[in-house]
Formats: structure tokens, sequence, C-alpha cells
């Protein structure tokens, strides 16, 4: 990193020289400082220049503004661009709210299906399709249970 760093510390250096170099050449400091002096002196006239020229810039746009054409379908191009993103968005959003009721679907369907358990597995004498029931009933809700992990 501290390569970087020396790197951009040289470059910053040759610039700030580049931009001092201009400045000595084009003697911009005593032309600034002559301006100020300027405007120290007459501050009626720097006052009445900036806000003429505000105003003249104002009044410009505004004329601009009001004088150009506008085509309606030419502003509203931009627009139909930005509809198949819009159509994505939902889309995904679609996905989502469907795979959130699947979810709780599913999860009523492991509770249901643990309650159904539980009471085959209490009955104190359990026919054959009672055991049968058992095995499917247990092998469903393992795999709800290994769906709904994997989800998370």
């Amino acid at each position: 990193m501290k390569i970087f760093k020396r790197t951009k510390e040289k470059k910053d250096a040759k610039i700030a020289a580049g931009i001092k170099s201009l400045t000595d050449k084009l003697k911009i400091k005593d032309k600034i400082a002559k301006a100020n002096q300027w405007a120290d002196k007459h501050k009626k006239k720097v006052s009445l220049i900036t806000i003429g020229t505000l105003m003249l810039s104002l009044i410009i746009g505004s004329w601009l503004t009001l004088t150009a054409t506008y085509n309606e379908a030419d502003m509203m191009s931009g627009l139909s661009d930005v509809k198949p993103a819009f159509d994505g968005i939902r889309r995904i959003q679609r996905l989502k709210s469907m795979q959130v009721d699947q979810t709780v679907e599913l999860t009523n369907k492991g509770q249901q299906l643990k309650h159904e358990l539980d009471s085959l597995v209490r009955l104190p004498v359990k026919s054959h399709q009672d055991s049968l029931d058992i095995m499917v009933k247990y092998r469903q809700l393992e795999l709800v249970v290994k769906y709904l992990d994997n989800k998370q």
C-alpha cells in the first residue's frame, strides 16, 4: 500500500508544481491582487455588475425555457426504457410472495402431519394400517422439514 501512496504523492506533487509554474507564467496572482484592489475601491460597481450578470443569466435561461419546443413523445421516450425494469421487479416480488405462501403452506402441512403422527403414535393398540400411516406420515414430515431447513 505504501507504493500506491508514494505514487499518488508524486503525482500530486507534479500537479501542484505544474499549476504553480502555470500561475507564475501567466502572473495570475498579480492579476487577482489587482482585481481585488479594484473591487475594494468600487464596491457599488462590483455589486451592480454581479446583480446584473445574475439577472441577465436568469432572463436568458427563462427565455430559452419558454421558447424551446418540447415534443412530449421525446420526453417520454426515456421512460419506456424503464418499463422492463419495473416489470422485472414486479415479477420478482410476485415470485417472492409465492415462495412465502408456499413456505407457510408447507409449515402448516408439517404441523398438521406432526399432530396426526403424534395421535397415531399415542394409540395403545395399532393396526397394520396405523403402522403404515405412521411410516408414510413420518417420511412426509421428514421431507417437509428437510425442505424448510434448506430454505433457511
